[in-house]
């Protein structure tokens, strides 16, 4: 993703007073001390060209658009970020889980930490461009054509123009039914 200034805004963070718990697992919005944790899942997912990749300094300066999933120690096994494109619509971005935390269910817990974030930020519509088709099929999401998102066309052109490789995805989108 290209360099943006750090954004500030007035919406909520996504950290929560109270973390879910499962029996191994927590679901939190992610903390300045995460952002190494989730800069090293994000460039191993990145490498095998699964999602963009993000450098160190954008997830930290956009932390509070994280939410994570950590086993007890604290150790971060999933993450996703709810990138706002306007005060209605968001992408559900950079979903990943540890390769060995695949399968334990971390992926969905993590998106709908996200999807959390934006009923609170009364967000109507959230989207996602993914090569995991069948897993936002699961979760409710509707595939749809990129073309809805010129905002994501945009991001997709000026990172070509930098050398990025962008893999051809498909495009998912949710309306809120929290609205």
């Amino acid at each position: 993703m290209h360099k943006m200034a750090p954004r500030r805004r007035t919406a909520p963070p996504i950290r929560s007073p109270r973390p879910h718990l499962s029996a191994t697992h927590v679901v939190r919005g992610a903390l300045d001390a995460d952002a190494t944790e989730i800069h090293e899942l994000v460039a191993h997912h990145a490498e095998a060209g699964l999602v963009l990749p993000r450098s160190a300094d954008e997830i930290a300066a956009a932390i509070d658009d994280y939410v994570v999933v950590t086993d007890r120690n604290g150790r971060v096994l999933a993450c996703a970020a709810l990138l706002e494109y306007s005060p209605s619509l968001a992408e559900v971005s950079s979903v990943v889980v540890s390769p060995e935390a695949q399968g334990q269910g971390l992926g969905s817990m993590v998106v709908r930490g996200v999807e959390a974030s934006a009923r609170r930020r009364d967000i109507d519509e959230l989207f996602a461009v993914t090569l995991a088709d069948g897993f936002f099929s699961s979760l409710g999401y509707e595939r749809c054509a990129i073309a809805r998102y010129p905002e994501k066309l945009a991001r997709y052109e000026a990172l070509a123009r930098r050398g990025v490789q962008v893999v051809p995805k498909s495009c998912f989108r949710k309306l809120a039914s929290w609205s």
